[in-house]
């Protein structure tokens, strides 16, 4: 599998030259991708050698693609010698809501958008009593581990969620709904943002990514559907754009 990069450019936030970041967008099941990215992302950390390395996955790992479960492995082992953290996406979300409240509707929403085949994945029925053997299938480690997940992660001035922000609430009073779900009018608003931040986030599937926008970049290019996984890496005052493909 290759992986193409971008050249380096000027990032869209100025960090720490001795720190490196880097934001995968969303997985969706396609755990060989993910796994391939890691290994590159790895790489290239090697060659900037960065006194602090930070991997971000922006969430939904799982749903609508074939290997659920072996992504939020991935993401849970995260890249070595990297401060690895992920985000909450809708898609988690969704699995985690319908864990503590199982809702006939939700339910319905959630297997229309890529619950089927998170559930064939694991052999279970999703309408005869599914919770416990979910549960028992994805294991009391992984339940835990993603029920301390946040839904917004800020280093410096880039500000790290899943869907976007109410731009119209201050940045500490966001819900997580909002986190996790939004689209409108977030994708319309034009920025800037609070305090000057830059928003990285996925989501809302993406032909193409973005990088002149000053304000945020949307990573989310649909790897479930097109086979292409997204990730921005940003070095002091520089960023590039990787991509399976």
């Amino acid at each position: 599998m290759l992986i193409a990069r971008s050249k380096w450019m000027p990032a869209i936030r100025e960090i720490d030259e001795t720190t490196a970041i880097c934001a995968i967008g969303d997985v969706h099941g396609c755990a060989d991708l993910l796994k391939e990215m890691h290994a590159a992302i790895a790489r290239e950390f090697d060659l900037i050698s960065p006194g602090a390395a930070y991997c971000v996955h922006l969430g939904d790992l799982i749903d609508r693609g074939p290997e659920s479960v072996r992504a939020l492995t991935l993401a849970m082992q995260g890249i070595p010698g990297a401060t690895n953290c992920t985000l909450i996406g809708n898609h988690e979300h969704r699995l985690l809501q319908l864990l503590r409240a199982p809702d006939v509707k939700m339910m319905e929403r959630w297997l229309t958008h890529g619950g089927t085949e998170f559930f064939e994945e694991l052999g279970v029925d999703p309408r005869d009593g599914w919770e416990d053997r979910v549960s028992e299938l994805l294991g009391r480690h992984t339940i835990e581990w993603l029920h301390s997940l946040p839904f917004k992660l800020q280093l410096g001035n880039l500000l790290f969620v899943h869907a976007g922000i109410d731009v119209e609430v201050p940045i500490d009073r966001q819900t997580a709904e909002t986190l996790a779900w939004i689209r409108e009018p977030w994708l319309s608003s034009a920025g800037p943002y609070e305090n000057g931040l830059a928003v990285i986030h996925g989501h809302t599937p993406i032909a193409d990514v973005v990088l002149s926008n000053q304000h945020r970049i949307n990573l989310d290019t649909g790897a479930c559907e097109t086979g292409v996984l997204s990730a921005l890496l940003i070095h002091g005052r520089r960023m590039k754009l990787f991509q399976t493909g």
